[in-house]
Order: C-alpha cells, then sequence, then structure tokens
C-alpha cells in the first residue's frame, strides 16, 4: 500500500505562510496568558504582577503619551526597554498581517495559482466604474451626495472604499453580478448597483433591515431621476434567508441565484457568474462564505471584511460547522486553539489605542479601570457575581466611578 502524500502547496509563499503560523504559536506558548487575560481581572486577579519584574519596573512611571508612541514603533523614545518587551513588539511587527495595501508584499498569493496582476491598482479601480452617468455628474456634489444619504459619517468612507474594491474584483473577473450576504439596510448594494452599474442580489436574515433596504432603493432610484430623467438602472433585489454551511444548501443556493439573476437582470446563464461580497458577516458568516466560494465554481470573486471573530464555533461534533480553524495544516497543530478572549483582542485595531495614548485622548478608557475595581466589589461580595454583564454605560468627559457603578 502506497504512504499517504503530502497534498499541501510547496510554493515560496504557502510555505511562508505555515511558518508563520508555526511562529505565531511559539510565541503564544509564552506570551499567550496576555491574551487570554481580561482587563476586568486586573485587580482580582493581580495582572500587574504577573508581568516580567523588568517590563514593571519600566512600565511603572512610563507616561501613557511615551507608551503610545514606543508602541507604535516611533523611534524618537529614548527611554531603555527591557530587551525582552523589545523583542516581543519586534515579533509582534514581523508577524502580523500587512495590512498595508500600498505595499506589494501585503499581498499573498499562492505561486502555482498566480494569475495576472494589474499593479497599478489606482488605474484598475477608476477604469472599473461603468460610466452609466457623464462624468458631469460625478463633479456635482449635491449628485455625489445622494450615494451617501442615510450611511452614517462614520461609516460612509469604509462602504464607499469597498464598493470601489469590489467593483474593481467584478472589472477583473469580468462578472456582472454581486451578491450581499448580510446586506443590512442596503448602503453598499445601493452604490455597486446605482453608482457602478453591477446585478446586485442581496441576502439579509433580518426581514426589517430589509424593508428598509427597499424603500431607500426607490428613493435614490428616484432622486437620480430627478438629474438624470432616462436614468433605468436595476435595484438591487433583496431576499431573506439565513445561511448555512452545507453542500446541498451550497448547491440549491446557487441555483436559485442563477435562476434570479436570469429573471430579475434578463441575463444569460453565461452572464450569471456573481462575485461574493460581505461589510463584517459576523463571526461563522465569514467562514461559510468562504466555504461557499471554495465549492462553486460560479462564484468567481470574493470580497468580505470579518468582525466578531469571538463569536467563531471552535468547537462542534458536526462535521464542516466549524468557523475556526479552516485550515487543515493548523488544524493539524497542537496548539492551535484560541480563547474567546484572545479571538475577542482581534476585533480591536492597535492603532486606535496607540493614537489615543500618543494624542493625550485616553481619557475615555478609565472605563475599563472602573470596571475592573467594580469586578473586585462584586467578586468579594459573591463569588457567582464574576463576569456579570451590565447594561452599556456611555462615557462622558470626567465621569467618577460613583458614576459609573449608578
Amino acid at each position: 500500500m502506497a504512504a499517504p502524500t503530502d497534498i499541501r502547496c510547496i510554493c515560496k509563499v504557502c510555505t511562508r505562510i505555515r511558518v508563520t503560523i508555526d511562529q505565531i504559536f511559539s510565541v503564544l506558548d509564552v506570551y499567550g496568558w496576555l491574551l487570554n487575560s481580561y482587563v476586568v481581572d486586573f485587580f482580582q486577579d493581580k495582572l500587574w504582577d504577573k508581568l516580567p519584574e523588568s517590563w514593571r519596573f519600566a512600565l511603572q512611571d512610563t507616561p501613557p503619551q511615551e507608551f503610545g508612541k514606543w508602541l507604535s514603533g516611533d523611534i524618537s523614545c529614548t527611554r531603555v526597554w527591557p530587551l525582552t518587551l523589545l523583542a516581543l513588539r519586534q515579533v509582534a511587527n514581523i508577524l502580523q498581517v500587512n495590512r498595508n495595501h500600498e505595499d506589494s508584499n501585503s499581498i499573498l498569493i499562492c505561486e502555482f495559482n498566480k494569475t495576472k496582476i494589474n499593479n497599478n491598482n489606482n488605474e484598475t479601480l477608476r477604469t472599473s466604474r461603468n460610466y452609466i452617468f457623464d462624468k458631469s455628474h460625478y463633479q456635482n456634489h449635491k449628485f455625489n451626495n445622494l450615494f451617501s444619504k442615510h450611511i452614517k459619517k462614520k461609516k460612509r468612507y469604509e462602504i464607499h472604499e469597498i464598493a470601489q474594491v469590489c467593483a474593481g474584483c467584478a472589472h477583473e473577473a469580468s462578472c456582472k453580478c454581486i451578491v450581499d450576504i448580510g446586506s443590512g439596510m442596503g448602503h453598499l448594494a445601493r452604490i455597486l448597483a446605482f453608482q457602478y452599474g453591477l446585478n446586485v442580489t442581496c441576502i439579509e436574515q433580518d426581514c426589517t433591515l430589509l424593508q428598509q433596504a427597499r424603500k431607500w432603493d426607490q428613493e435614490l432610484l428616484m432622486s437620480i431621476r430627478k438629474h438624470i430623467p432616462n436614468y433605468h438602472q436595476k435595484c438591487p433585489q433583496h431576499f431573506t434567508a439565513k445561511l448555512e454551511s452545507s453542500s446541498l444548501v451550497e448547491s440549491e443556493l446557487t441555483s436559485q441565484l442563477t435562476e434570479l439573476f436570469q429573471n430579475e437582470f434578463d441575463l444569460s446563464e453565461t452572464e450569471t457568474e456573481f462575485g461574493l461580497i460581505g461589510l463584517h458577516p459576523c463571526g461563522d458568516l465569514a467562514p461559510i462564505l468562504l466555504k461557499l466560494y471554495s465549492s462553486r465554481c460560479e462564484a468567481k470573486f470574493i470580497c468580505i471584511v470579518g468582525c466578531c471573530y469571538m463569536k467563531l464555533t471552535i468547537q462542534s461534533d458536526i462535521s464542516g460547522s466549524k468557523g475556526y480553524p479552516l485550515s487543515k495544516y493548523l488544524l493539524a497543530c497542537k496548539n492551535h486553539s484560541l480563547t474567546y478572549t484572545a479571538l475577542e483582542v482581534a476585533c480591536h485595531a492597535i492603532e486606535k489605542y496607540c493614537d489615543k495614548l500618543k494624542n493625550g485622548n485616553y481619557e475615555d478608557l478609565i472605563v475599563h479601570t472602573y470596571r475592573a475595581a467594580l469586578e473586585t466589589v462584586l467578586v468579594k461580595k459573591n463569588e457567582k457575581l464574576r463576569h456579570s454583564q451590565f447594561r452599556n454605560v456611555k462615557v462622558t468627559k470626567g465621569m467618577t466611578f460613583e458614576q459609573l457603578s449608578d
């Protein structure tokens, strides 16, 4: 009987990814307890005392602004830091995912599946826009504002950016159709449909959000026609459904999508290949979309920005229902497990906290200190009250411990 063959890709990129995974878990073997610690337990579990003595000595009189600068890699810091702390910062920088989209090294693609990549990303994205409007309309401030209506200001940049990325992917894949999973109130779908001329189908579990999306679709369509009377782009199509990870569900969904694109958008079967997109698919929804993309040839590209990693299914007796890990290589690693706390930390960008510390805008973070102090009071009263959930409290400037407790 022949020995089992190793089907892992041996290209430099895939090999480097596996080495990086091994290195990450080697670091976690030593410092993983930091990720598994709750801020709320700072006083109760005496977390400060668990830090190496050299760290405590260096950090005890370090101003927050200076620590924020050092943590973000500012080389102007002159303080002498412990070598182990310096090494941890350096290894974290080396092993983290490169999120600089302008750096060519941030692109990870298997050498055996490499396709032609257009290095001029800006040009690709610019030409990806379907100029269904005259260019003069794009120079009209009021017209452009139509596509941001009902979107919260802090979300506008993100939605318009990912819309441009999705349109660029559709352009490169010669794909006319988009399936927006977890589409919510349809902000992203409307931009892709009305501004980029794509055929968009939305799948949303919440019927209330779906109804609101349809209302705003019609509102935007009427607003556009005030500027362009002969505008005839079709609205996104909205359907309510809950996606599950199974080959039967994936096959039925794909068939339904093909039929829908044919009937609602007057497309031939060869034109119904689609791209899968999702802005902040929560928990297991992102792995479900990845599995759907990898199993169906009709899905030409996928563009998702996951969130709520702590809601991923870690342990399950049902085959194929795990949200983490998806990788067979990672699953084979003995120390691949991650705790709820570690996955929750992954939802937060370190840059945000570094900026708060550097700029002295960290007053709102004092609420975590208050909550940790309150934890000691609760546990002293009754151990069963440990990690109790409380209603959200709006943090205001100068808030006291008593105000938070009330």
